[in-house]
C-alpha cells in the first residue's frame, strides 16, 4: 500500500450531557446530508482519515464533512458542515530498478 499524507478531523464536544458519542458524514461533489456516507463515533471528538474510518473515499477532491452528536436514545443533532480538500491519491510506483556496473 501507498503512504498517504493522514488528516485529523476534529470538532468541539456537545454541550448536552446524555451524548453518547458522533457520526461522522461525508459526500464528495455534492451536499452532505442524514443519507450520506458516515461512520459512528463514541470515543472522542476527532478522528485520523483514513486510518480510523476505512470507508472513507481515497480521493483527490473537495469532501463535504458533517458531524451529528448522537444521544443515548439514539437521537441526531442538527449537522455541523464543512467542505475540506482531501489528497489520499498517490502516483504510479516506478515499473523497475536498474542497476548497471561502472566502468
Amino acid at each position: 500500500m501507498a503512504k498517504i499524507r493522514k488528516k485529523r478531523v476534529r470538532w468541539n464536544a456537545s454541550i448536552t450531557n446524555d451524548v453518547a458519542g458522533y457520526k461522522l458524514y461525508w459526500a464528495v461533489g455534492e451536499g452532505v446530508g442524514y443519507d450520506s456516507d458516515f461512520a459512528e463515533i463514541y470515543d472522542g471528538t476527532e478522528v485520523i482519515l483514513p486510518d480510523e474510518i476505512s470507508s472513507f473515499p481515497l480521493v483527490s477532491a473537495d469532501v463535504e464533512l458533517g458531524i451529528t452528536a448522537v444521544s443515548r436514545a439514539g437521537n441526531e443533532s442538527d449537522m455541523t458542515k464543512c467542505v475540506a480538500h482531501f489528497d489520499f491519491s498517490a502516483p504510479e510506483a516506478p515499473k523497475e530498478i536498474i542497476v548497471e556496473e561502472m566502468k
